[in-house]
């Protein structure tokens, strides 16, 4: 039975020792409990399915399926779980590909002791988590095209820094703090961004900001 006052994780990936190394590197975080493993995409599916859980911490290569079929089975399936990539591959078309099939959160497996608590704690506030490797590898690959300059021209220049903040993963009260504005100012310059963009979703926010190589900066 789920605990529900813990953040709720499920660990998928192929090598259980991985496995092994984050369930202890989790277990000991308060607030974090691994409620379910799996190593293959099909138990996978089925486990989370039954546990619902908060997390789903999942690799792209597993051994009967794609990872990223896995990750688009599960978000037809509309559950509340939020999911992070644990990847070996932090390529361009890789990380593209993770977040377009639903993916919260891109971490490399290299990173993993140092950032996949902070991946957890920031997809589970309701923001993305694009580790520096996966953003700096997108925004190194990708040139604006005129449609999204022209795009680019409808936003003022305090609506175009709260589009790069947000698409790096800072929290309306952090960029506020950055930016000398409350939370709520921030909030009404990203429904703006919304507005003038068509992009209603967040993962449509930072698509777009790396396709217009806004988060160059990010290192």
């Amino acid at each position: 039975m789920i605990d529900n006052k813990k953040i709720s994780v499920i660990l998928v990936d192929g090598h259980k020792i991985l496995r092994d190394g984050l369930k202890a590197l989790l277990d000991i975080e308060d607030g974090l409990a691994v409620v379910g493993e799996a190593g293959t995409g099909r138990d996978a599916i089925r486990i989370i399915t039954e546990q619902e859980p908060d997390i789903v911490v999942i690799d792209i290569g597993l051994p009967d399926m794609s990872g990223l079929e896995a990750i688009r089975i599960i978000k037809e399936k509309k559950l509340k779980s939020r999911i992070i990539v644990l990847s070996m591959h932090t390529k361009r078309d890789f990380v593209m590909q993770a977040i377009q099939a639903g993916c919260s959160g891109y971490v490399p497996k290299s990173s993993a002791h140092t950032s996949i608590l902070e991946a957890i704690r920031t997809v589970m506030s309701g923001e993305q988590f694009l580790h520096p490797k996966a953003a700096t590898a997108l925004a190194a690959t990708i040139t604006a095209d005129k449609t999204i300059e022209e795009r680019l021209k409808l936003l003022s220049d305090r609506e175009l820094e709260v589009l790069r903040l947000t698409a790096m993963g800072f929290k309306s009260r952090e960029i506020g703090e950055k930016l000398i504005v409350s939370p709520k100012t921030v909030e009404t310059y990203r429904q703006r961004v919304v507005g003038k963009l068509d992009l209603p979703h967040r993962s449509d926010l930072i698509k777009f900001a790396l396709q217009a190589g806004l988060l160059e900066e990010f290192e």
